[in-house]
């Protein structure tokens, strides 16, 4: 079993969410720094910001880099993300060498992230790569949170594209964006039949989003080790301890601890 199917198998459990870490260096030693640190960590999946490594025009270099990085997170999965500049990202590139990167790249990552949204052949893209690992389609609003019907919408789009797990990330503004989001969440699945999405509320408001995770059927969450991708991210093993925290264990269902 290749860990493309590992992770496949991870994220269609509906179980506990898993954490995944980014790694958002722009060198190769930082990069595999990061990775053994992860790996020693208590997440469950690295995501390798390919937007912040130096070389990420280079294909080969980048390929070099992920066979560095399978080296040493054996078993963990690994996302591959290439996150523009206009979705938050680091740097940006035509749509031409992004599909390129991905589809030659990415391929050799157990989960790849597309942006939904950007121009381009997009459904074709997740057709090729859907073939070799588990695609999330991703769609990040740094502004605002829109409504609950737009965020359901855009989950449902996403996975009529074709891509395996939808993702969503929004800013909120106020304390209803964050519990507008978490319904949309829960409302989203039952649309999708129960299909896993991933979704979060950033900034240090939405925190409660990432984790309560669990609640709202959000299959991953986000935590850093070090430096952050994202605002909002707190470091992987204070995340996993409040997700134990509200855990629903058989213990509390049975009435332990009831008053």
């Amino acid at each position: 079993m290749n860990n493309a199917v590992k992770a496949k198998e991870l994220l269609t459990w509906a179980g506990f969410p898993k954490i995944c870490a980014p790694v958002v260096e722009s060198t190769q030693d930082g990069i595999i720094r990061m990775a053994e640190a992860i790996y020693k960590s208590e997440a469950d999946i690295m995501e390798w910001r390919v937007d912040h490594y130096k070389d990420f025009h280079n294909i080969e270099e980048v390929n070099k880099m992920l066979s560095g990085i399978r080296e040493v997170l054996k078993d963990k999965p690994l996302l591959f993300t290439f996150r523009t500049s206009h979705e938050g990202g680091a740097a940006d590139i035509s749509y031409n060498e992004y599909a390129a990167l991905l589809s030659t790249a990415g391929v050799n990552a157990d989960l790849v992230d597309v942006e939904a949204y950007r121009q381009g052949d997009i459904k074709g893209l997740i057709k090729k790569l859907e073939k070799q690992a588990v695609v999330i389609g991703s769609y990040h609003d740094f502004n605002s949170t829109p409504s609950t019907k737009e965020i359901i919408d855009r989950l449902a789009y996403i996975k009529d594209m074709g891509a395996g797990i939808p993702k969503i990330a929004v800013m909120p503004r106020n304390k209803m964006d964050v519990t507008r989001l978490m319904e949309a969440t829960l409302l989203a699945r039952e649309k999708l039949g129960g299909g896993a999405v991933i979704t979060m509320s950033m900034a240090e408001m939405g925190l409660i989003s990432r984790v309560a995770a669990e609640f709202t059927g959000s299959v991953v969450t986000f935590g850093c080790i070090g430096r952050p991708s994202a605002p909002g991210q707190i470091e992987v093993s204070r995340l996993k301890e409040l997700m134990m925290g509200l855990h629903y264990t058989q213990e509390r269902e049975k009435g332990h601890g009831r008053t």
